[in-house]
């Protein structure tokens, strides 16, 4: 991850989520995007740190 690419990210203007998930990951945290209905908790997409 560049300076440059982390720049753009804290200004708003890189937004898909996978630069925003090697963002996360690079800080070594990790990515969940859920969705709630309700009582309800889906969880729409997740990323690892510790995948291979």
């Amino acid at each position: 991850m560049t300076k440059s690419r982390v720049s753009q990210i804290e200004r708003g203007e890189v937004s898909t989520v996978e630069v925003i998930a090697r963002y996360v990951q690079a800080l070594g945290g990790q990515l969940q995007i859920s969705a709630v209905f309700g009582d309800d908790l889906y969880i729409l997409r997740s990323t690892d740190t510790h995948a291979a």
